[in-house]
Formats: structure tokens, sequence, C-alpha cells
């Protein structure tokens, strides 16, 4: 188990770099035990699989937590997609194809996020 959550977090460093690792660190150091979990089964596993590219991992991960109203996780994913190759017009794409089905209001969130992610790493 050791080396999954190491491998995990290897490869969630390796995406998101300082801002995943500021992000993770509340996490890290209030509740070890869901850090363990995201790190050994989210990325030491499931993210590392090949059925589809980092990409489309992505793609389905930021129109899922927009979905679902979770803003907060999504600046970390934003640069995750940067970081596999997106480029900010195709992440503004995947926003504007969910407003007909999740809603503007939403979208414009998710939006904001995405500005304000920008602003933060560049």
């Amino acid at each position: 188990m050791e080396n999954t959550i190491n491998s995990g977090l290897r490869h969630f460093s390796n995406l998101s770099g300082n801002y995943g690792a500021k992000a993770l660190a509340p996490i890290k150091e209030h509740f070890p035990e869901l850090a363990e979990y995201i790190m050994g089964n989210a990325y030491g596993d499931v993210f590392q699989r090949t059925t589809i590219g980092s990409d489309w991992k992505e793609i389905a991960v930021i129109s899922s937590l927009i979905t679902m109203g979770q803003f907060e996780q999504l600046g970390v994913h934003y640069v995750m997609a940067l970081s596999v190759g997106m480029t900010v017009d195709q992440i503004k794409g995947i926003l504007l194809h969910l407003v007909p089905v999740v809603g503007a209001p939403r979208v414009i969130s998710a939006f904001n996020v995405l500005l304000a992610t920008l602003e933060e790493i560049e």
C-alpha cells in the first residue's frame, strides 16, 4: 500500500506541481487518512491506468466536478489539464459545452475558478 501511495503522490505532484501541493497540504496535515486514500487509490491506481488519455481523464473530472457543483477542487484539475497539454481555449470549450446541461450559473462559477487559477499560476 505504501508503494501505491508514494506512486500516487509522485503522479499527483508531477501533474499539479506547487499548486497541487498547496491544495493537498491541509488534507495531509489534518486528515492524513483521506490524503493516503486519494493518493493511493485515485492517483496511485485509477489516474495511472492507460485506457484513456490524460486529457480525457481531466475532461471527465472537470465536467463531473462542475456538474456536482464542487468548485473547490477545480483549480487543481485545471492545472493538471494544462500540464497534460490541454489549452485554456480547450478548457473554455469544455465549459461552453456544459452550459446546456448544467446551466450558466455553474459554468460561470467554474469560469471564475479558471480565471483565479490562471492568475495564481502566472
